[in-house]
């Protein structure tokens, strides 16, 4: 009885499919209907664009703090073209009315006959490239070049290839000029981090500051430089602790108009280095008295040659010294605080910066009930990789601190533009650069250092260094490779 259910049922579905594919085959068979393939455009066409080879952006600020400044572009695909592509990077003369119209901006043209683009602007990618070699674009100042005014660069490519898409937008890129060659300065804001540069000066003249330079705002790279350096030194004669100086240092003051000030005209913070000298008048070794003779002497010095301050260094000193001789006692942290705090009261207006070494440490006491970090104004710690960032005194913020202390001659601490983003965010807000010279900039590859720092702190490209000026020279020469 069930069984038969089963076949009707089953017979019933056969007819009834029947049934329908008679009906279908009744009816006319569209066969004009195509498949719409343009889903599949995006997969195999090739995109073209050019951009500034150091931002990767269409657009960006240049500013000339030289004569001549030089960027890069590059021209790159979507995807591999499979073919060789030929491509011609071109000045665009037409593109800044457009411009301005669009942003509401009144730029003139920089002008062609100052804008030289190497190779022609002639690009080629080969069938597996996917980004072409740079092309360098030098920018040259010309007979009117104004800093009041805003002026645009305005580039294009054309592709020779078929089969590359360009759109209007992924064709152009403009750069934004301005002339900064009378106006330098190294205030790049309250928040930015502030550059410490310690030069030697047996090998090196400290107007090689100037030279350091950010392509897009034109800013200075440095904001301090210290005179590395003055000494404490003890004169049994006369019993007396006394700052002393070796000729390099009182050249630099005798001559201090020519090569100190035109940096505190920049805006560069000129500090006085003070280093012990292999007798018994250390750092951190003189009793109160002596301390504040010292730190006397000191501001005398500062006030009178226009320098911002000092930076105390605890080494070379005699570490035992006569203490039967009020001027000293047993060396020490505590005296060490002494005299920066004795530093502070008598040039309050001057910077106090300390390098870690010694008796000078993260963990000075207190002085007279003040924490060190209210008279101590900057702390660098020594060099290393492991731990870069210099710890904050007691009631010292951390922005008072290095990030970072790089030796560019013997190669040590960290230089790479991730511990450089890695420490900004942490809240540092000082580096600092021991031993800059010129003899060494491409032998110790001393401005790649500063490049990689510079993108890091301030996701700027360092410009080229083309000049340098030698030792006891005023004189700004050109360098045979430029950096």
């Amino acid at each position: 009885m069930n069984t038969m259910k089963y076949v009707n049922r089953i017979l019933l579905s056969s007819a009834c499919c029947l049934g329908l594919a008679l009906a279908s085959c009744s009816e006319e068979i569209e066969t004009s209907k195509k498949f719409d393939e343009s889903c599949f455009d995006g997969l195999s066409r090739v995109d073209g664009m050019l951009s500034d080879e150091y931002t990767s952006n269409k657009e960006r600020q240049l500013t000339l703090t030289n004569d001549r400044i030089e960027t890069s572009v590059r021209f790159s695909l979507t995807q591999q073209a499979g073919k060789g592509v030929d491509a011609v990077v071109k000045y665009d003369t037409d593109y800044l009315e457009t411009y301005n119209l669009e942003h509401g901006t009144s730029c003139e043209l920089f002008p062609e006959t100052a804008v030289e683009i190497a190779g022609e602007g002639r690009v080629l990618l080969a069938p597996d490239d996917k980004r072409s070699e740079s092309v360098t674009v030098a920018l040259t100042a010309f007979d009117g070049f104004a800093p009041e005014k805003d002026y645009l660069l305005p580039l294009c490519v054309e592709v020779e290839t078929e089969g590359i898409t360009l759109s209007e937008s992924s064709r152009r890129m403009v750069y934004r000029v301005k002339d900064g060659r009378m106006n330098l300065s190294a205030d790049k804001g309250p928040d930015a981090v502030k550059n410490i540069v310690f030069f030697e000066l047996g090998d090196a003249n400290p107007l090689n500051a100037l030279e350091f330079r950010l392509q897009e705002s034109g800013k200075l790279f440095f904001d301090y430089v210290v005179l590395f350096a003055g000494n404490i030194n003890y004169d049994p004669a006369g019993n007396r602790v006394y700052f002393s100086r070796n000729k390099e240092v009182q050249f630099l003051l005798d001559n201090n108009e020519k090569y100190l000030q035109p940096l505190r005209n920049a805006g560069i913070k000129v500090i006085m280095g003070v280093l012990g000298n292999h007798d018994d008048a250390g750092l951190a070794q003189l009793s109160d008295p002596a301390a504040r003779d010292f730190a006397a002497e000191l501001a005398s010095y500062c006030r009178t040659y226009d320098l911002d301050g000092v930076c105390f260094d605890d080494e070379y000193s005699n570490y035992n010294p006569d203490t039967s001789n009020p001027l000293f006692t047993r060396p020490s942290m505590a005296a060490a605080a002494r005299l920066l705090y004795e530093t502070k009261k008598a040039m309050p207006e001057k910077t106090v910066m300390v390098y870690y070494l010694g008796n000078i440490t993260p963990s000075l006491p207190a002085v007279d009930g003040i924490d060190p970090g209210y008279f101590v104004d900057v702390a660098v710690a020594d060099y290393s990789t492991i731990n870069p960032g210099a710890l904050p005194m007691t009631g010292m913020p951390l922005k008072n601190c290095a990030g970072a202390s790089i030796e560019m001659n013997l190669l040590k601490g960290d230089w790479t533009t991730a511990t450089a983003i890695k420490q900004k965010a942490a809240g540092y807000g000082h580096y600092m650069f021991f031993s800059l010279n010129p003899d060494n900039y491409a032998m110790r590859g001393q401005v790649t250092m500063v490049r990689s720092v510079a993108s890091g702190l301030y996701d700027e490209t360092l410009d080229t260094v083309s000049y340098y000026y030698e030792k006891e020279s005023t004189e700004r020469k050109a360098l045979s490779r430029p950096q």
